[in-house]
């Protein structure tokens, strides 16, 4: 669990050797420094990263592992000290980049955060390092290494002050574009090292500069007398800001210059239609057990069910009850009692106003357990005690059967609280990423008897959901109880929130099959993410110039606020998730990822929010990923990819006047519900053209421009949603009068 400090730390990570002789040994090494005005006993720190932070055998200790090569090894740390961490046991620091963490104790597996560092790929004996040491917001970049001394060489003189700083509305909502010009080092002569841009909702003095708000994604100086400029993203366009700038060199920062008069913000939306439309917050549980595993005595999942529904202090939309699969340790499963399960949830399954669902917890050593969903078989090694056999810690073999063994919704299982060897170490097959539709950011407490929502599940997972994601899995975000006694849905507020049009099974699983899930530890928060106009889970094409945009809003009926939205940007197959932008204490984002990855086709990004609410408690989205192309293909996901349960395809015309064809196409046996509805770009519902139970095969649907009332409806952008069990697809549509 990584603990928030509740102050500012004045102990801040300064420098880091990831890379010091081209292979991946013990050597690395990490300086730490005290910025504050007061001196700090660091007895009994560490240095971690992802692979260590929950894992408290193996941290780098704070004293006992300072270097006297470079100064003192004391753990009193004075103001201005330097001390310097040796790797002395296993290599910590990967080469292709990681998050390194100082944290104030080692005990157990809790971690307090004290301060935190990204690094991209490393580069061969060279320092990612912060220049001006201790520099807030931070000015990390590869540097040459200076451990136990400071990062830049003394200097006296400052930087001229910027003389014409400029503001003006930016082109869409929440943007407000600055310009100004470069000056030097000393004066106006030489190259400054860092910029640091604020803005506030009041003139920013030198009194109130340091608290002000931090821009964050200034511009590196360049020579002086270089135009410069940025794009300052996410504020509130009812609002009016001043801006302030100062230039800094290693040891001196210029004079401030400030914004007069004041600006607004810009207020054109962001160009991209809402393909969010009907998608509503459904709260729930993934991860419980009975009776029939090794949960609570006598219960069985119909009465997990109703108390969920019924006597949960937040009654849940939908529970899922993921008993173990196997007998041996004490455990009860056997194929008779699964099938119970299955028709027991089919049971107490409501539409409308509670979905029940079952499946099976794999796995029998204490991590390595994969939830699989509704599964129509149970898998399991025991001899006599399977349907399909799998060999215990088998799990290519797993991923395999389960892609042949679906549910009526598909294969869907969920990494549950994840370990960093778990999985194989979250090695990736192809059938893995085609039935691994979820990973655990929270669980438990597993043996909970609180039925007040009290307690705080463990939440130290970070590591493995970003080892996931660069590892190539593209999975959403659960917040588990991990239920054994009867406290479903009540021990604590961690709740999985899956987006999804209706309360029904046929929805609610289909949500979960597109990723659409976010973790959240609060009973009731609503985190809403729209990337290019697409909702969380979704994956999608970017031209030349779209850019990355985002809008992110967390509303909280309880007037609980932001304290910290985070936003993650990594490359699947190579690179971890790394901090790309911040925005501190506001409820809506609006930010622009400009960009752009190397010249070449098919070059992807993954992105990701994490949200502190003011009162510490976290919300975790599920990723978006980008595809870079120069020719756009606009049949995004939803209309160009085959779905197990069926297709939708570009209707033609488009644009159109007066009428447009649209076609899809549905897979699978049986008959099954299908609605296909318009909505305009605002997300308000037009017209339904579909509302009926269909088999499989080709299908044509006619809209021509009217509204549900049959009056005819204006030039503009529309959207066309088709929802069946395991199809969920956004297509749209221009007409033109």
């Amino acid at each position: 669990m990584l603990l928030p400090l509740s102050a500012p730390a004045d102990v801040v990570i300064n420098e880091l050797l990831p890379d010091p002789s081209g292979i991946d040994d013990n050597n690395e090494l990490v300086e730490i420094y005290n910025r504050g005005p007061a001196a700090v006993d660091v007895t009994g720190w560490a240095i971690e990263d992802l692979a260590t932070i929950n894992d408290g055998t193996i941290r780098r200790r704070i004293p006992e592992d300072f270097d006297p090569a470079y100064g003192s090894t004391s753990a009193i740390l004075q103001p201005g000290d330097f001390r310097v961490v040796r790797g002395t046991a296993a290599a910590y620091m990967n080469q292709t980049g990681d998050t390194i963490y100082l944290t104030s104790n080692r005990t157990g597996n809790l971690a307090a955060v004290v301060y935190s560092v990204n690094y991209p790929a490393a580069q061969f004996a060279t320092s990612w390092a912060n220049s001006p040491d201790g520099a807030q917001p931070a000015n990390f970049a590869w540097r040459a290494s200076t451990f136990g001394a400071s990062n830049c060489a003394a200097d006296a003189v400052p930087p001229a002050a910027v003389s014409n700083l400029a503001a003006s509305s930016g082109q869409y909502a929440g943007e407000v574009d600055l310009s100004w010009t470069a000056v030097g080092d000393d004066g106006l002569t030489g190259q400054a090292l860092q910029h640091v841009v604020k803005y506030n909702t009041v003139p920013i003095t030198s009194g109130n500069f340091d608290a002000s708000f931090d821009a964050f994604n200034e511009p590196v100086p360049g020579p002086p007398g270089t135009a410069e400029q940025v794009t300052v993203f996410g504020l509130d366009p009812q609002l009016t800001y001043w801006f302030a700038i100062k230039t800094r060199d290693c040891h001196n920062a210029s004079a401030i210059s400030t914004t007069v008069p004041s600006t607004q913000p810009g207020t054109t939306p962001l160009p991209f239609p809402d393909r969010t439309v009907g998608l509503q917050h459904w709260y729930g549980n993934l991860h419980s057990h009975t009776s029939y595993s090794d949960g609570e005595p006598t219960s069985t999942p119909t009465s997990a069910y109703t108390y969920a529904r019924t006597l949960a202090p937040a009654p849940l939309d939908y529970l899922a009850v993921t008993d173990h699969n196997h007998a041996a340790g004490g455990f009860a499963m056997t194929p008779t009692l699964y099938h119970q399960g299955l028709a027991q949830a089919a049971a107490a399954n409501a539409d409308g106003q509670f979905v029940a669902i079952y499946g099976q917890e794999w796995g029998l050593a204490a991590n390595g357990h994969l939830n699989i969903f509704e599964a129509p078989v149970l898998f399991g090694w025991e001899p006599g005690n399977n349907e399909v056999f799998v060999a215990e810690g088998d799990y290519a073999s797993l991923y395999t059967a389960i892609q042949n063994n679906p549910s009526p919704w598909g294969a869907l299982a969920e990494f549950c609280h994840p370990a960093a060897s778990d999985f194989n170490s979250l090695a990736l097959t192809s059938a893995g990423a085609a039935v691994v539709r979820a990973i655990a950011l929270v669980n438990g407490p597993a043996f909970s008897t609180v039925t007040n929502e009290s307690d705080v599940g463990n939440t130290n997972f970070d590591p493995q959901y970003h080892t996931a994601l660069k590892n190539g899995y593209f999975v959403g975000t659960t917040a588990d109880q991990d239920n054994h006694h009867a406290t479903w849905g009540s021990s604590s507020q961690s709740r999985t929130v899956i987006l999804s049009t209706t309360l029904s099974k046929d929805s609610l699983l289909a949500g979960l099959a597109h990723r659409r899930a976010y973790a959240s530890q609060d009973h009731n928060a609503e985190l809403d993410m729209r990337v290019n106009g697409y909702p969380m889970g979704s994956r999608f094409f970017a031209g030349p110039g779209d850019g990355v945009n985002f809008d992110l809003t967390v509303g909280d009926s309880d007037g609980e606020h932001v304290q910290l939205f985070e936003l993650f940007r990594g490359i699947p197959g190579a690179q971890i998730p790394m901090l790309v932008a911040t925005a501190d204490n506001v409820d809506h984002f609006v930010y622009r990822d400009e960009e752009q990855p190397p010249p070449g086709e098919g070059e992807k990004r993954q992105y990701y929010v994490r949200v502190t609410q003011q009162d510490n408690q976290r919300l975790w989205s599920a990723p978006v990923e980008v595809t870079f192309s120069t020719v756009v293909d606009t049949r995004d996901e939803y209309t160009a990819a085959a779905r197990p349960g069926g297709r939708l395809y570009p209707a033609q015309p488009n644009p159109f006047n007066p009428r447009t064809e649209i076609r899809f196409a549905l897979s699978g046996a049986g008959v099954r519900p299908v609605r296909l509805r318009i909505f305009d770009a605002r997300g308000r519902h037009v017209r339904t053209l579909v509302d009926s139970r269909l088999g499989p095969g080709p299908q044509v649907a006619l809209w021509d421009g009217t509204d549900q009332r049959g009056g005819a409806v204006a030039s503009g952008v529309y959207l066309a949603r088709l929802e069946a069990r395991n199809v969920d697809a956004v297509q749209r549509l221009v007409l033109l009068r």
